[in-house]
This record gives C-alpha cells, structure tokens and sequence, in this order.
C-alpha cells in the first residue's frame, strides 16, 4: 500500500496517496549524523587541505550527512508528529543544488524505531503561482529500502485537475529522482538528488538557475507510521500547514522562506 496525500485540500484517497504544520526555524549541523568529510583525489589530507573543494563538492545521496557536505545550504526547521501520541520532534531540510541537481536532506529524530512505512516528501510547484495544478512535481523518499543505498525514488505529479497524484511513468513520463535513507539509533536522514531540469518536462520542474535566480513553491511532509508496523496508520505532518514555501535557486546560492 501507498500513502502520498501531497496537500491538505486533498480530502479522498489519492491514486498513490501522502505529501507535505508548524513554526518556521532556522537549524544548525549539530542536528545531523557526522561522517568523515570525502576526500576525492586531488585533495591533500593533510597540511592544510583545500576545504573550499571539499565545501563545493556535491553531497553524496546515501541517508549520511558528513562534515561539510550540506555547508551552504538553506535550511528550514519546524515541528513533527511522533506517532501514538508521543509528542512532536524538530525536522531540518538542507537544501543544496549545483548545474545539474537539487539536492534535498531531511533530518528527523523518531524517538522510536523506524518504520518501512515512515515516508518525507516534496511537492514542487514550477509556476511559483501558489496553486495545486496538473503537471506539479512530486518525490518521496521512505524507510522502505536498505538502509544507505542509493537507488530510485517515487516520482510523482499532480493529474485530475491536481486533486490526485501517480507515477509519472503512468502517463509515460520517466522516474529520475534517487534517494537514501539511513539511521543512526532513532536520528535518521533522507535523502533525494533531483535533476533540476530533467527531459520529462510534463511531470519535473525543469529549471535552470544557472543563468539567475529561479523560484518555485515547495511542500514538505513528514510521515511517520503508528504502531504497530504495518498499521498503515500514519501520523503526517506538512510544513507551514501545507501552505508553499518559496524556494529561490541562483548560481551559487539557494533561499527559503515559509509563510
């Protein structure tokens, strides 16, 4: 079974349903699982190594954040659910991009086990109009997989109107997100790489910052499942109460704000 309600307005079950309330903070790396930083060839080790490459490099999508990977990156903080009534739990989106790919990590402590069916999504709108629409991109990444293995995620857009949503290879449209998760005790990381402006134009945002700054509104959804594993009871929490935030990407830099 799948959940993707990607916006509050939707009130029946979706072809594939679950995407995207609270207060908007700002965040910090100390909420995120360390790794060592990546080296690749070409950058010494030692006598003072060239941290500016290591700062430029693109993160790796594997459900593990290390030092430096999301440096530059916006960031957006707010409030989850826990499931069966155990209060609620900070979230952080780091959101990094370069020429070719928006990167997206969010950061959640469940304070219990993960579920196979705890879930974050993001919800694009490419007009920046404020408004559910057919051909609005969606992806999702979830505890389903093995964990720190990349592979293909759901990717997803708006059809009937925009009240539902499905695969964009229902309408023969291609699947071009990856992501990863991972956990470190009850603090996991998920992780997506979407191409920023992929040949399925249909169903993706297809943008291209490089040559300024462009906008589009985002959704973000927290979705944790109840107990037992495989309620399919989900506790989901959407951010800015499903509400678009506006996402800017330019050469070099990136912003968010939340209403």
């Amino acid at each position: 079974m799948l959940s993707l309600a990607f916006s509050p307005i939707v009130r029946r079950s979706a072809v594939v349903a679950g995407l995207i309330a609270s207060t908007v903070a700002c965040s910090d790396d100390a909420t995120a699982p360390r790794r060592a930083p990546r080296v690749p060839p070409g950058i010494s080790t030692v006598d003072n190594p060239d941290l500016i490459k290591l700062i430029l490099l693109p993160p790796v999508v594997d459900g593990k954040i290390g030092q430096n990977e999301y440096a530059g990156a916006a960031t957006v903080s707010f409030m989850a659910t826990l499931p069966s009534g155990a209060g609620l739990t900070p979230v952080t989106v780091y959101i990094k991009h370069d020429k070719n790919y928006l990167y997206l990590a969010t950061v959640l402590d469940r304070m219990s086990p993960f579920h196979a069916f705890d879930r974050v999504g993001f919800e694009f709108d490419a007009d920046n109009d404020g408004k559910t629409e057919n051909g609005d991109d969606g992806v999702m990444v979830g505890a389903s997989t093995p964990q720190n293995v990349q592979g293909p995620t759901f990717d997803l857009y708006r059809f009937q109107g925009g009240v539902q949503n499905q695969f964009d290879i229902a309408d023969g449209g291609t699947t071009d997100p990856v992501g990863a998760w991972g956990a470190i005790g009850t603090r996991g990381v998920f992780e997506i790489r979407h191409p920023l402006n992929s040949a399925d134009n249909a169903h993706d945002i297809s943008i291209d910052p490089s040559n300024g700054p462009v906008s589009v509104g985002m959704r973000v959804m927290v979705q944790l499942e109840e107990e037992p594993v495989g309620s399919y009871v989900v506790a989901r929490t959407h951010l800015a109460n499903g509400k678009y935030c506006k996402l800017t990407l330019g050469p070099g830099t990136r912003s968010i704000s939340c209403p």
